[in-house]
């Protein structure tokens, strides 16, 4: 694929994590020698151009300017090869405006006269950005992640078993990022320990680049969204090996639209638990840093991954700022082509705030709105989360009678998942500043009403902004619950007419 590039493309970018670059230089020689062409290498510590085994002559002067607009000339180019020049633009950044003018224009007279030169070919080894203003000239280019059979030699030559377990913790790494794992495996462990070992690293480096790689979760449950729940069985035999036999396609993903608190996060860890996928947390504001190349990176790392559920909290975020249609685009690609076993699950408040490119057919799978909970939804909740500090929560309808659910519910209208688990909590607390040591907590009715008072909602303090929310939304999404009839519904009223505190 490279040595192709090198022929048809006069002018290459690929960025690379800064542990890659020797190995990068590897891959690039072996793809020029492919073509009969030496490799010549740049970078801003030496004057000229340098083979790989040759020592370098080290700069020896405080003119970088001039250095680089040297070695930009197409004369510093006259012999055939593959010319490389490490970290450019980031030395290029380093110099006076005038000068950075003067080096972007030869950059552009470079493609110009290298595209009638065949046997004279760039590359930009990058272990920054490359800035987006050259992405008419300079061809982008990802060296590709190792294969099974590449990762499972590895392991073999450090006497671990290539089997699945080891595979799978290996994937999404670079061939250096894997030798690096491999190296902190202590010497005479047993497979179990390695294989944490690996992960642990593997988890950590994923922290660094924005994914938070969750590979278990406690979370078992959800009070409510029966909807949602429902849909995501469908989901599971979806990604089946049945499916395939009837080529029903791989399951994209769901967009999850709905106010702070209603469940949407809890109900991606719910997913994880229900498909068996570890949830990679999408850090946005550290990818958004990291400039769009990065970012298709770390989409293929996540693919190299799968099965996973890759998670965009506050998935808007995306689309704000100067490079926004540069990450939609991405995002765009990634959906539509993506053929791994990986189930996006994106989150957002506001709808509006979204692209319209991304809701149309074909993007995601499914976009549902997750609702204030309904009166037997706030019961299922209140009673699931009052059930890990007062077992009698845990059969039946509690320690309350249908009257006491009743109060409780009414008091709760508009409350949210995470507000309801709040109160549970506050209830719990007080109690136990109160008990003996050995005492047993009991939640009970004016527990529950005193802790309500201490619990300031989101809706009581912008009612029209949560109504505003809801109004747009519906229109555009599926329900999330089904809201049936239910003897703990509360008669219809006038929201603006109620006192909600």
């Amino acid at each position: 694929m490279l040595d192709r590039l090198l022929i048809s493309k006069p002018l290459i970018g690929i960025q690379i994590p800064i542990i890659e670059q020797q190995n990068s230089l590897l891959k690039l020689a072996e793809a020029a020698g492919e073509l009969n062409l030496p490799l010549r290498v740049w970078s801003a510590l030496s004057t000229g151009f340098h083979g790989l085994k040759d020592a370098p002559q080290w700069y020896s002067t405080i003119d970088l300017g001039h250095e680089i607009l040297t070695v930009l000339q197409s004369q510093s180019l006259s012999e055939n090869g593959v010319y490389v020049y490490l970290d450019l633009f980031t030395a290029i950044a380093a110099l006076p405006p005038p000068q950075q003018v003067q080096a972007e224009l030869s950059i552009t007279a470079l493609f110009f006269t290298l595209s009638q030169s065949p046997d004279t070919r760039v590359v930009f080894l990058e272990t920054g950005e490359i800035p987006h203003k050259f992405i008419q000239l300079i061809h982008n280019y990802n060296f590709p992640l190792p294969t099974a059979t590449e990762i499972g030699e590895m392991l073999t030559s450090y006497q671990l078993p290539p089997d699945g377990k080891f595979l799978n913790t290996l994937s999404g790494l670079t061939l250096e990022e894997i030798r690096m794992a491999l190296k902190q495996v202590s010497p005479g462990v047993d497979l179990d320990t390695a294989a944490e070992q690996l992960l642990n690293y593997k988890y950590a480096l994923f922290a660094t680049y924005g994914l938070e790689f969750i590979g278990d979760t406690t979370t078992k449950d959800i009070g409510g969204l029966d909807i949602i729940k429902q849909s995501l069985v469908g989901v599971q035999k979806s990604f089946s090996p049945q499916a395939r036999a009837y080529n029903i396609p791989l399951p994209r993903g769901w967009l999850i639209v709905g106010v702070p608190g209603t469940g949407k996060t809890y109900f991606a860890k719910i997913c994880s638990q229900k498909l068996g996928f570890p949830l990679v947390n999408i850090g946005i504001d550290v990818v958004k840093s990291g400039g769009v190349t990065k970012f298709k990176q770390l989409l293929a790392r996540i693919d190299a991954c799968e099965p996973c559920i890759p998670y965009f909290d506050e998935f808007d975020k995306f689309f704000i700022g100067e490079k926004s249609g540069e990450f939609l685009g991405v995002i765009l690609t990634w959906l539509n082509e993506k053929t791994s076993k990986t189930f996006v699950l994106a989150t957002l408040n506001r709808l509006e705030n979204l692209p319209p490119e991304l809701t149309r057919a074909g993007r995601f799978d499914k976009v549902f709105y997750v609702d204030f909970p309904t009166a037997a939804e706030r019961k299922e909740i209140l009673q699931l989360h009052c059930a890990r500090f007062d077992s009698r929560y845990k059969t039946g309808d509690g320690a309350l009678t249908p009257q006491e659910w009743t109060v409780i519910l009414e008091r709760t209208e508009k409350c949210t998942g995470a507000e309801l688990a709040q109160i549970a909590i506050e209830a719990a607390t007080a109690l136990f500043y109160e008990i003996e040591d050995g005492g047993q907590i009991e939640i009970d009715l004016p527990d529950l009403l005193a802790a309500r008072k201490c619990v300031h909602t989101l809706f009581s303090r912008n009612p029209e902004g949560v109504m505003a929310i809801e109004n747009r939304a519906k229109n555009f999404t599926q329900p999330s619950s089904s809201n049936q009839p239910h003897p703990f519904d509360l008669p219809k009223q006038d929201l603006y007419s109620r006192n909600t505190n």
